[in-house]
């Protein structure tokens, strides 16, 4: 059975092992595309074998594709199929990236070559690494002046082509309590550092999640990692607990960070603002109907729980619109696939996109 040019190339992107690394390798595959059809293209390399792409066609232009190349480890489950071997399953295509995001990664670029050879409207390609532990790469690319603020942004990311139209920010806190050693048999000589974090999750337990957000829903908290102790008789004197933190517009994270103070030394990991690109805005309209009419589906004015490099590229965090093949229960899964009729949709969408973009209509 012969697979369209999407499945293909998500296929070879899938089979790259781009875990936290060799970003540079998957694009190798990509950046010889988007040359080949006439778009100027620039390397970053922000640490050895990771590396970003921007690409550009007729100058470049406001309107910007973009996508991030790394994946999340595999995990310790087995994989029905290895997660680097790319497999067909009726109609999903199954490997690790196939939803977030190499699928939607080899639709944007498909979308650009066709639009680039039809002669569209200066456009601009941004392909990242290190998305998955905090942006990264588009933090690089943004320090060293090579993406402009775009006028649209779309992120290619896993909706099941539906647009969403932002998402909760992300802020991880690590705090440090210490404390002060002591026999295991005498506890009341010393300070217990781990029950004073452990103190400090009961009560982020019961903080106030604030306002929060129509669409984006509440603040959350989670403590991700705890760290502490060096024996089973003593009396640990130090311990480290990591806090991720998601924002909303309306409850930002400095509550969370003021009750970590109380516990011991906060240092700030990860600090990316909310997206948000009100549902009552032309651009927002217009963008939704260009969809519309493509898939014949409406799209709920919502937005998504993870983060996105929409997050650092998009200076404004409202101009950035959600809209990828990937199912949204898929990303970090074990067996991740993607659906390939929503994969090969997606192509006709950034296409469409496009198309709209050259005609003016998303000015």
């Amino acid at each position: 059975m012969s697979v369209s040019a999407v499945v293909a190339l998500a296929s070879r992107l899938i089979g790259i092992d781009t875990v936290g690394r060799n970003e540079s390798a998957a694009l190798d595959v990509l950046e010889p595309l988007l040359e080949g059809a006439g778009l100027a293209v620039t390397r970053q390399e922000w640490a050895p074998g990771r590396a970003n792409l921007v690409a550009t066609w007729a100058g470049g232009g406001g309107f910007v594709l973009s996508g991030h190349v790394d994946t999340v480890p595999f995990g310790a489950e087995p994989w029905r199929h290895g997660p680097l071997t790319p497999a067909v399953d009726g109609d999903r295509l199954i490997g690790r990236g196939s939803s977030d995001m190499k699928g939607g990664l080899a639709a944007i670029v498909l979308a650009a070559v066709d639009a680039a050879r039809r002669g569209a409207r200066g456009f601009t390609v941004v392909l990242t690494g290190g998305e998955e532990t905090g942006c990264d790469g588009a933090r690089a690319l943004r320090d060293a002046g090579l993406v402009v603020e775009p006028s649209v942004l779309v992120i290619g990311e896993s909706t099941g082509n539906e647009v969403r139209l932002g998402h909760k920010g992300a802020t991880w806190l690590e705090v440090t309590a210490t404390g002060t050693s002591a026999h295991g048999s005498r506890p009341e000589l010393g300070v217990n550092a781990i029950e004073t974090l452990a103190d400090a999750i009961v009560a982020l337990r019961g903080l106030d999640a604030g306002d929060g957000h129509p669409q984006l829903g509440s603040r959350t908290t989670n403590v991700g990692t705890v760290s502490g102790g060096s024996q089973t008789n003593l009396v640990p004197d130090a311990a480290r607990m990591s806090v991720d933190v998601r924002p909303v517009p309306g409850a930002d994270a400095a509550p969370v960070r003021a009750l970590l103070a109380q516990a011991g030394a906060v240092e700030t990991l990860l600090d990316l603002p909310s997206v948000w690109s009100p549902a009552d805005a032309l651009l927002t309209d217009r963008v939704r109907a260009v969809v519309a009419e493509t898939t014949g589906r409406a799209s709920a004015p919502t937005g998504v729980s993870y983060f996105t490099d929409a997050a650092v590229l998009d200076p404004s965090l409202r101009r950035s619109y959600i809209l990828g093949p990937g199912d949204p229960t898929q990303p970090h899964t074990r067996d991740e696939w993607v659906s390939i009729p929503l994969l090969e949709e997606s192509e006709r969408l950034y296409g469409a996109l496009l198309d709209a973009w050259t005609a003016g209509r998303l000015d």
